[in-house]
């Protein structure tokens, strides 16, 4: 009895399935057509209700890869990417791996060069009614799903200034330490070794309490040095090391002189010597000779250190030249009352009709 009505609601269910799926097929006919005649939006709706319907997963992956299609002929690159996650995601193996995976990083860029989407359709005629810019959502992802594909290394990099626009240093930071590591040979790998060097001193200005920012800043830039010694960046880079030098000797200056506040007069010398040794050059160096002198007797200073090169660019300047006052009256002079000088406004006006024309 048992197996029979097992038999019984197993037939049901099929019948169930067929009758849901002939209705699905029913209504993908009908997106074709629309998707036919040019209402693509229509088709992208119909393609998704053919999709809920269906019970067969081919009938399912084949409403997804046509709304994909309708979505990019709609312009609606944010719904066209949701559609190809989804095929991602529920049916992988009916979906073209390389094809889609290389689409997301595509509309991840158009993103990120100003594209948007229609926040509504039907308004669609008015430009700035647009949706929030996805490129990070849609970057990330692309490069979880495909972190070595040939675009990744642009994507990264795009990222890295994207997050880094919006106040997110950390994780535009995380991104060019993944290209550092992830693709030496690339063409970005020297604009993120650049930038990554850039970002890590700014965070180590901010604060760096053991000196971990610091030190990898120097890293890079001692490596980006080394790899391009005849960049136009050379410059930067050498001054950017003069001032990683200063943070790191400041910091074990005031380390000295916290020891030395608390009577520790022997861890004092020890953090003052690493100054000397290391920093020789460094700003803090003078002062850390200094203190040293009334710490240690024994201690003899070296020779004579020249002044540390300027830590900023020299820039020329030159003086504003002095603008003749331009004054009606004069107080005082001959016999008007005015207390305080009368200027002369017709130049200014005959000035900004000269600009208006």
């Amino acid at each position: 009895m048992k197996k029979i009505i097992l038999l019984l609601t197993g037939c049901l269910a099929a019948a169930v399935f067929a009758s849901q799926d002939a209705e699905a097929t029913k209504v993908y006919d009908e997106a074709y057509k629309a998707y036919q005649a040019g209402s693509y939006y229509k088709a992208a709706n119909l393609f998704e209700d053919a999709r809920i319907l269906a019970k067969s997963p081919t009938i399912k992956a084949n409403s997804l890869r046509a709304q994909v299609g309708a979505w990019r002929m709609c312009e609606m690159p944010y719904r066209e990417y949701k559609a190809i996650e989804a095929l991602l995601t529920g049916y992988p193996e009916f979906a073209n791996f390389k094809e889609l995976v290389t689409r997301e990083y595509e509309i991840g860029t158009a993103y990120y060069k100003g594209k948007r989407e229609p926040a509504y359709w039907h308004l669609r005629w008015i430009p700035w009614l647009t949706d929030d810019n996805k490129c990070a959502e849609i970057y990330t992802q692309a490069l979880k799903r495909a972190p070595f594909s040939p675009q990744a290394p642009s994507a990264r990099l795009r990222l890295a200034h994207f997050l880094d626009e919006r106040g997110k240093s950390r994780e535009s930071i995380e991104q060019l330490r993944a290209i550092v590591k992830d693709y030496p040979d690339s063409r970005e790998y020297r604009y993120a070794l650049l930038a990554l060097a850039n970002g890590l001193f700014i965070q180590a200005e901010r604060g760096d309490g053991d000196g971990r920012y610091v030190n990898e800043a120097r890293d890079a830039l001692e490596l980006y040095r080394r790899k391009y010694p005849d960049s136009s960046e050379m410059e930067w880079v050498t001054r950017h090391l003069a001032v990683c030098k200063d943070i790191q000797a400041q910091r074990y200056y005031d380390m000295a002189c916290y020891y030395d506040r608390n009577g520790k007069q022997d861890a004092a010398r020890r953090y003052l010597a690493i100054v000397l040794r290391d920093y020789p050059d460094s700003l803090s160096a003078p002062q850390a000779e200094k203190m040293l002198l009334t710490l240690d007797s024994t201690f003899i200073p070296g020779d004579f250190v020249p002044e540390p090169d300027a830590r900023l660019p020299r820039l020329r300047a030159y003086e504003i030249p002095a603008e003749a006052p331009r004054v009606l009256i004069t107080p005082g002079r001959g016999k008007n009352h005015y207390l305080v000088p009368v200027p002369d406004y017709s130049h200014s006006k005959d000035q900004t009709q000269e600009t208006k024309k």
